[in-house]
């Protein structure tokens, strides 16, 4: 039996520990091995809103459209890391979602934002997403808006903090 999700908060999207081999000379996580780990957080994010892997096979899915990652602390081999999503919107044929990549003594190492596109996978072209997967977002959507922003939403490579 599943736990149930707390979608009132942040949703645990991934939790893992880091490999060897996903760290480079430098002995810290890759920068690839980040955009993987944010990458399976957005997958688990698609299965809690409905678009899991029967939902894919009925012709639908989401494709990302952009992505940003901030680094901002390093995760060694053997660390524990968690990921967290929040839904920024998921209105019509977009979902964007912001990430949080926390080790495991509650440092954040990195963010991620992305921007997702529903589509159908028979057209390869942008289309609403099935009634249960857009109730679901709705309502994800409503609870997550209640929540403060976290730092470093919408922004680009570069710029200020100010």
């Amino acid at each position: 039996m599943t736990a149930e999700i707390d979608l009132s908060r942040p949703v645990q999207t991934l939790s893992r520990i880091v490999p060897d081999e996903w760290t480079d000379y430098n002995g810290h996580m890759n920068e690839a091995r980040y955009l993987e780990a944010f990458s399976n957080a957005t997958d688990r994010f698609m299965e809690i809103v409905g678009a899991d892997a029967d939902y894919i096979a009925s012709g639908n899915s989401y494709f990302t459209a952009e992505t940003h990652i901030r680094h901002l602390d390093e995760a060694r081999a053997g660390a524990t890391i968690s990921v967290e999503t929040l839904l920024l919107s998921g209105a019509g044929k977009r979902m964007h979602v912001f990430g949080m990549m926390h080790h495991q003594d509650g440092r954040l190492l990195a963010t991620c934002e992305q921007m997702l596109i529903h589509v159908s996978l028979e057209t390869r072209r942008a289309c609403p997403p099935g009634p249960h997967v857009a109730e679901r977002l709705a309502l994800i959507e409503k609870l997550h808006a209640r929540l403060p922003r976290p730092e470093g939403i919408g922004r680009a490579v570069g710029q200020s903090r100010a």
